[in-house]
């Protein structure tokens, strides 16, 4: 073997390990977003029932039967303090 082939014989054995060495680390990387995909994923499940619960309150508070149910509270109130 020459020296020419040598030096191409070092190289392409640099190259593989530089392949083989970016693969691994693109791989790390995909698990890694993948793993914050999931997760985060469960935190906009966990938030969206504390959205939906606020949700039904405001429903709840510009209801009609909560606004009577506030007037007779006031009439009360107001029937106490005579």
């Amino acid at each position: 073997m020459t020296l020419f082939q040598g030096c191409i014989l070092l190289i392409l054995v640099v190259v593989a390990i530089f392949i083989v060495r970016a693969a691994r680390q693109i791989t790390r990387t995909a698990e890694a977003a993948e793993y914050l995909l999931i997760t985060t994923a469960e935190k906009v499940d966990q938030t969206k029932n504390t959205f939906d619960l606020i949700e039904n309150v405001s429903g709840l508070l510009d209801a009609g039967w909560y606004k009577a149910l506030k007037l007779g509270m006031d009439f009360v109130q107001r029937w106490k303090h005579k």
